[in-house]
């Protein structure tokens, strides 16, 4: 890639010029006017239907009706600096003008738009021009991630590429205004997710390495001694609240995956429903990089092609499980290959090739969309008949939750998190919110913790619906202060009989039964 890396400041180069850029400068108006088509293009989905069937998103919104109500009999509000808010201080406000669900989508919508634009202005900062290329950006937006409902992480990674762009814009402007924005810029990672923060971090590592590195070997002191005294105070109050957030973080084993798992991971940017499709999508796409790589027209910004593999390589680094969490790896493909589309400019050898390259990439992004609407309208249906179940609970109803311990998987009608709704539906509750205190701003008040506790979810399934093996704890210990109980499966439930519990609502694979509490049902035989 040598002779085709791209100098951010030589862009009227010979190379340039005997090539076609994908959107030559003085185009911005028509690049923004082709952003937000396919920014409404992309939001279709999210607004055609009743709720997004993100993994985690109904347990966020039943979060965010908290947060927007100060709380209930069952949750207290209790406010911190916390790295894992972005959706938390955003959502509230908003849905005190616009109703609870409306609210939760624009979040949506304010990710892809963070991410796309963020990318976009990122290539123009290095390239020197608006261009058509780093629309490429809109391929990535429905992710595995995104599927997992991981969004204030998505949020915080449109954060940092952003900020990344600002860093770089104001790099010849006065050393106080670039070391506020960025220390700004840098807190709101930060607050987004601190994995996001991480990621900010890596690609400001990665972008000041090469000049910094220039400065060392010529011995230029002063300008390094500069550098590092702009660059460092932005991460000093993040890196003092992580210092003393850790203390209050679970313990746990670190494990890797192999790097079998490495490789299948980078695949989770375009992996959605249709396995066959999605990798199709994906190989095409590492096709065209690199047929252009292959022949040299895949210019690369060398700060930003340092900070790519910066986070690449962290990437490989990392453990899959670190501090309690699992999938710390699984987040960084988006970043990356957002990164390198940011970094890049192809110089096609004709107009001719570089539309048809335009027309494959907006026809493939119209199928992708197609068919995740298409999953998403059939998972509405299933929704829709799902929540009048939860509508039909007593307000202020106490519901369990018994779910199989294999349940947390991305699938195309996920129903794990779907009773947490009564909390915003039913002022219900239901001790499966996340609610972990120095986690999420939002925890259970002391006697519903310990209520919260003793109904394990995976639990109540082993012993309601695998059936009650000896020496457990009968029924009435676990669920004589609730009312109901959810039963959610990927699968047909099939319950054996017990006449502790009253059918209430019956779907395939979420059902809701009634807590009968004037029976002696401390007797398993009866």
């Amino acid at each position: 890639m040598g002779r085709a890396v791209l100098r951010q400041r030589e862009p009227n180069s010979a190379a340039a010029k005997s090539s076609v850029a994908v959107r030559p400068r003085g185009h911005g108006l028509w690049v923004w006017s082709a952003f937000a088509l396919l920014l409404a293009l992309s939001a279709v989905p999210v607004f055609s239907t009743v709720l997004p069937p993100l993994v985690d998103y109904p347990n966020h919104l039943a979060r965010m009706h908290l947060l927007a109500e100060g709380g209930d009999a069952f949750y207290t509000v209790h406010w911190a600096v916390l790295p894992n808010l972005a959706e938390d201080l955003i959502v509230p406000p908003l849905a005190h003008v616009l109703p609870l669900d409306i609210a939760g989508k624009l979040f949506l919508v304010m990710i892809f738009a963070l991410m796309a634009g963020g990318t976009m202005w990122l290539n123009r900062v290095t390239t020197g021009a608006w261009r058509i290329w780093p629309l490429l950006g809109f391929l990535f937006l429905y992710n595995r991630i995104l599927l997992w409902g991981f969004v204030n992480y998505l949020f915080g990674i449109g954060v940092a590429l952003g900020g990344t762009a600002l860093w770089l814009a104001l790099e010849r402007r006065r050393w106080w205004l670039r070391m506020l924005s960025s220390s700004l810029v840098a807190f709101a990672c930060f607050l987004s997710h601190i994995a996001a923060f991480g990621v900010y971090t890596l690609v400001i590592l990665g972008v000041e390495a090469l000049p910094a590195t220039g400065e060392f070997r010529g011995r230029e002191w002063p300008a390094l001694a500069r550098r590092i005294a702009i660059a460092v105070p932005q991460f000093v109050a993040p890196a003092a609240l992580l210092l003393d957030l850790q203390r209050s973080w679970p313990s746990g084993m670190i494990s890797s995956a192999g790097l079998w798992r490495k490789a299948d991971l980078l695949f989770s940017v375009f992996d959605n429903y249709n396995r066959a499709f999605d990798l199709a999508c994906f190989a095409l796409f590492l096709a065209l990089i690199g047929w252009l790589v292959w022949t040299r027209r895949f210019g690369v910004g060398p700060r930003l092609a340092s900070a790519a593999g910066i986070v690449f390589t962290a990437y490989l680094l990392l453990p899959s499980q670190i501090y309690g969490g699992s999938g710390a790896d699984h987040r960084l493909p988006i970043a990356f290959f957002l990164l390198l589309v940011a970094a890049s400019v192809p110089r096609f050898a004709s107009r001719q090739t570089a539309a048809a390259v335009g027309m494959a990439a907006a026809s493939i992004l119209v199928i992708r969309l197609g068919v995740i609407e298409h999953v998403w309208r059939k998972a509405d249906r299933i929704y829709a008949a799902d929540l009048a179940g939860i509508d039909a609970l007593p307000r202020g109803s106490k519901l369990a939750i018994a779910q199989p311990p294999h349940l947390f998987h991305v699938v195309p009608v996920p129903e794990v998190h779907l009773p947490v709704l009564a909390i915003p539906r039913r002022e219900a509750f239901v001790p499966a919110l996340f609610a972990i205190p120095g986690q999420q701003p939002v925890t259970l008040k002391p006697a519903f913790a310990a209520l919260a506790e003793a109904a394990q979810p995976q639990r109540l399934w082993t012993i309601l619906a695998d059936g009650l093996a000896a020496g457990r704890e009968p029924l009435p210990a676990l669920l004589e202060h609730y009312d109901f109980v959810a039963f959610t499966d990927y699968r047909p439930i099939q319950l054996p009989s017990n006449r502790c519990l009253a059918s209430f609502f019956v779907q395939p694979t979420f059902q809701i039964f009634r807590v009968v509490h004037d029976l002696d049902c401390a007797d398993p035989s009866g």
